[in-house]
Protein backbone atom coordinates (compact mmCIF):
# COMPACT_ATOMS: atom_id res chain seq x y z
CA UNK A 1 0.00 0.00 0.00
CA UNK A 2 2.74 2.44 0.94
CA UNK A 3 4.60 1.63 -2.28
CA UNK A 4 1.53 2.56 -4.32
CA UNK A 5 0.85 5.71 -2.28
CA UNK A 6 4.45 6.83 -2.81
CA UNK A 7 4.18 6.05 -6.51
CA UNK A 8 0.98 8.11 -6.84
CA UNK A 9 2.45 10.96 -4.80
CA UNK A 10 5.47 11.10 -7.07
CA UNK A 11 3.63 10.70 -10.39
CA UNK A 12 0.81 13.15 -9.68
CA UNK A 13 2.60 15.49 -7.29
CA UNK A 14 0.18 14.70 -4.47
CA UNK A 15 0.89 14.84 -0.79
CA UNK A 16 0.77 11.53 1.08
CA UNK A 17 -2.70 12.07 2.54
CA UNK A 18 -4.28 12.94 -0.81
CA UNK A 19 -2.61 9.95 -2.51
CA UNK A 20 -3.87 7.65 0.25
CA UNK A 21 -7.37 9.09 -0.11
CA UNK A 22 -7.20 8.41 -3.84
CA UNK A 23 -6.26 4.77 -3.26
CA UNK A 24 -9.01 4.38 -0.65
CA UNK A 25 -11.59 5.92 -2.96
CA UNK A 26 -10.60 3.83 -5.96
CA UNK A 27 -10.46 0.58 -3.98
CA UNK A 28 -13.89 1.22 -2.42
CA UNK A 29 -15.30 2.01 -5.85
CA UNK A 30 -13.79 -1.13 -7.42
CA UNK A 31 -15.05 -3.15 -4.47
CA UNK A 32 -18.60 -2.20 -5.50
CA UNK A 33 -18.18 -2.30 -9.29
CA UNK A 34 -15.57 -4.88 -10.27
CA UNK A 35 -15.45 -8.68 -9.87
CA UNK A 36 -14.93 -9.47 -6.19
CA UNK A 37 -12.23 -12.09 -6.79
CA UNK A 38 -10.18 -9.72 -8.95
CA UNK A 39 -10.43 -6.89 -6.43
CA UNK A 40 -9.46 -9.27 -3.63
CA UNK A 41 -6.33 -10.25 -5.59
CA UNK A 42 -5.43 -6.59 -6.00
CA UNK A 43 -6.01 -5.80 -2.32
CA UNK A 44 -4.05 -8.89 -1.28
CA UNK A 45 -1.14 -7.70 -3.46
CA UNK A 46 -0.95 -4.44 -1.44
CA UNK A 47 0.15 -5.05 2.14
CA UNK A 48 -1.86 -2.75 4.38
CA UNK A 49 -4.65 -2.16 1.84
CA UNK A 50 -7.40 -4.10 3.62
CA UNK A 51 -7.89 -1.57 6.47
CA UNK A 52 -7.88 1.27 3.93
CA UNK A 53 -10.53 -0.53 1.86
CA UNK A 54 -12.61 -1.11 5.00
CA UNK A 55 -12.44 2.59 5.81
CA UNK A 56 -13.50 3.40 2.24
CA UNK A 57 -16.43 0.99 2.53
CA UNK A 58 -17.57 2.64 5.77
CA UNK A 59 -17.30 6.12 4.27
CA UNK A 60 -19.32 5.08 1.22
CA UNK A 61 -21.84 2.96 3.12
CA UNK A 62 -25.23 4.04 1.89
CA UNK A 63 -23.84 7.12 0.14
CA UNK A 64 -23.14 5.47 -3.19
CA UNK A 65 -21.39 7.24 -6.02
CA UNK A 66 -22.75 10.04 -8.17
CA UNK A 67 -22.70 9.09 -11.83
CA UNK A 68 -22.17 5.90 -13.76
CA UNK A 69 -19.12 3.72 -14.33
CA UNK A 70 -15.73 5.39 -14.26
CA UNK A 71 -17.39 8.83 -14.09
CA UNK A 72 -18.71 7.93 -10.64
CA UNK A 73 -15.17 7.29 -9.43
CA UNK A 74 -14.01 10.48 -11.17
CA UNK A 75 -16.62 12.49 -9.26
CA UNK A 76 -15.64 10.84 -5.98
CA UNK A 77 -11.97 11.64 -6.57
CA UNK A 78 -12.59 15.26 -7.54
CA UNK A 79 -14.81 15.60 -4.46
CA UNK A 80 -11.80 14.38 -2.46
CA UNK A 81 -9.79 17.30 -3.84
CA UNK A 82 -8.02 15.89 -6.90
CA UNK A 83 -7.98 17.83 -10.16
CA UNK A 84 -9.05 16.17 -13.39
CA UNK A 85 -5.42 15.76 -14.43
CA UNK A 86 -4.50 14.23 -11.09
CA UNK A 87 -7.40 11.76 -11.41
CA UNK A 88 -6.08 10.61 -14.78
CA UNK A 89 -2.53 10.19 -13.50
CA UNK A 90 -3.63 8.38 -10.33
CA UNK A 91 -5.91 6.03 -12.25
CA UNK A 92 -3.28 5.20 -14.87
CA UNK A 93 -0.65 4.57 -12.19
CA UNK A 94 -2.99 2.41 -10.10
CA UNK A 95 -3.85 0.32 -13.15
CA UNK A 96 -0.15 0.01 -14.06
CA UNK A 97 0.53 -1.13 -10.48
CA UNK A 98 -2.33 -3.62 -10.80
CA UNK A 99 -0.91 -5.07 -14.03
CA UNK A 100 2.48 -5.49 -12.33
CA UNK A 101 1.02 -6.99 -9.15
CA UNK A 102 -1.79 -9.25 -10.37
CA UNK A 103 -1.24 -9.48 -14.10
CA UNK A 104 -2.76 -8.21 -17.30
CA UNK A 105 -5.64 -10.70 -17.39
CA UNK A 106 -7.01 -9.95 -13.93
CA UNK A 107 -6.50 -6.22 -14.37
CA UNK A 108 -8.31 -6.53 -17.70
CA UNK A 109 -11.27 -8.12 -15.93
CA UNK A 110 -11.39 -5.17 -13.52
CA UNK A 111 -11.12 -2.61 -16.30
CA UNK A 112 -13.66 -4.43 -18.48
CA UNK A 113 -16.23 -4.50 -15.71
CA UNK A 114 -16.35 -0.71 -15.22
CA UNK A 115 -17.82 1.27 -18.12
CA UNK A 116 -15.44 4.01 -19.20
CA UNK A 117 -12.43 2.76 -17.25
CA UNK A 118 -10.70 1.53 -20.40
CA UNK A 119 -10.13 5.20 -21.32
CA UNK A 120 -7.53 5.32 -18.51
CA UNK A 121 -5.52 2.30 -19.69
Amino acid sequence: MEELVARLSSAAGLDHAKAETAVKTILAFLDKEAPADAVKQLVDAMPGAEPVLEQGRREQDGAGYAGFGAMAAYHALTAAGLSGGEVQIVTKELLAFSREAIGEETTGRIVGSVPGLEAFV
